[in-house]
Formats: structure tokens, sequence, C-alpha cells
């Protein structure tokens, strides 16, 4: 069973461990900032509402695109991008999410941050709840339907819808629990993607050599 997050004990401690000793991944310290989206049931495009948080080497935001919305270059390793996210808050029932994307790769190859973790490299979908605090395993959800190997279809524009249901999204410890998972979209705060492994889904992910490029083209809730 692939976890998405703290899977085990022991291996919460070894990603502290390592994470304070130069490892890609940065453990979270307390939850998300206060901040709410420009306006309820869209998901801004605009590079400076989106956050780039547990992750090393990076800025705090994705640069402006002329290839899309927005972008951001993966950093070498040791550092790692993890989470990618934007303020969100609905008044409606989603049904279903879609991103438009592509990756630019020049002779990329990636690795994941966290030494606990498996590769290949990937990125997923995510929703976290407003006020999540990384202690409640039913804070942060992820699609379990669209999962992206990073390398294995980089320089071409994709676009994947994936319905908000109960069956495609599993928790932080890979459950899916459908009460759960309805209280969590009843108190949306935060949703985006992150970067991570086959193992943990936000642990991050870098470059080994070469060069990449995450281009963002649109990302909305139906």
């Amino acid at each position: 069973m692939r976890r998405r997050q703290i899977a085990l004990p022991f291996l919460f401690l070894l990603v502290v461990a390592l994470g304070t000793s130069g490892c890609g991944w940065i453990e979270p310290q307390g939850g998300r900032p206060d901040i709410s989206p420009e306006a309820p049931n869209v998901v801004s495009l605009d590079p400076n509402a989106w956050y780039i948080f547990n992750s090393g080497g990076m800025p705090p935001h994705p640069s402006e695109s002329p290839e899309g919305a927005w972008s951001f270059d993966f950093p070498m390793n040791p550092g790692g991008v993890g989470y990618v996210e934007t303020p969100f808050q609905t008044t409606e029932t989603l049904s279903s999410v879609t991103i438009t994307f592509r990756v630019v790769n020049s002779g990329a190859q990636y690795v994941v941050s966290d030494p606990a973790d498996i590769p290949p490299a990937t990125f997923r979908l995510i929703i976290e709840q407003q006020g999540d605090n990384f202690a409640d395993p039913n804070g942060r959800w992820w699609d379990d339907s669209f999962i992206y190997n990073l390398g294995s279809q980089d320089n071409q524009t994709l676009s994947v819808t994936v319905p908000i249901t109960s069956a495609n999204w599993s928790n932080v410890v890979g459950q899916h629990d459908s009460d759960a998972f309805a209280a969590a979209l009843k108190n949306v705060g935060w949703v985006g993607m992150t970067f991570g492994g086959q193992y943990f889904a936000g642990h991050g992910a870098a470059l080994s050599s070469g060069s990449a490029q995450f281009v963002l083209i649109d990302y909305h809730f139906n």
C-alpha cells in the first residue's frame, strides 16, 4: 500500500532526523498561514497566490510564465520541491478537478528528496483542510487516480480531469473514508499538488542532473 505522508512511527523519526541533516524534505512546522482566496469557488492562477511549502532550494512562489499561468524550476539535489498550493474555499459541491500542465525536460534526471522514499519521483493532486495542523490524518487528501511519474510524459501538454469522490482520494495514511472526506470537502482551505516518490507523496522531488521546469496552464474545479 502506498502511504501518502508519514506512514509509520519509525519512518517519521527517520524522516525528521534526515530532514535536520540535509535531505531535501523539510518537516512541516505548524499549519498553513491563514490566507483567504480572492474569491470563493475559483482557483487563482496568479503565481503570487500560489505558495511553495516544505521545500528546499525553492522560492516562496512560482514565477509568471509565457507558456502558461506560472512555472517553477526543479532544484538540484539536495534541494527539493514538496508542496505547491493556493488558498481555496468553496460554497459549492465539488464534482471534479482539472489540471492542465507541461513539464519541460532538458536532460533531467529526477530523484526523490527523502532517502526513505522510493523512486520514480511523482506529483499528485492534493486537497488540504483549512487549519490543518499536520497531525490529523484527515487533514490532507490525495487523488489516487492520477499519479504522474516525472519524466514519463515530459515535454507534452497534458490535461487530466479526476472525480472528487471518496473512492479516488485517500488521506495521509492512504485510507479511504467517505465520511471524513465529505467533512474535509466542507472545510477546504488549500488545493494544489505535491511532489515526492512512490511512498511519500509530499517529501519532495529534485534533480541529479539536467534541468526541468513545471508549467501550470490551468487548474479548476467543476
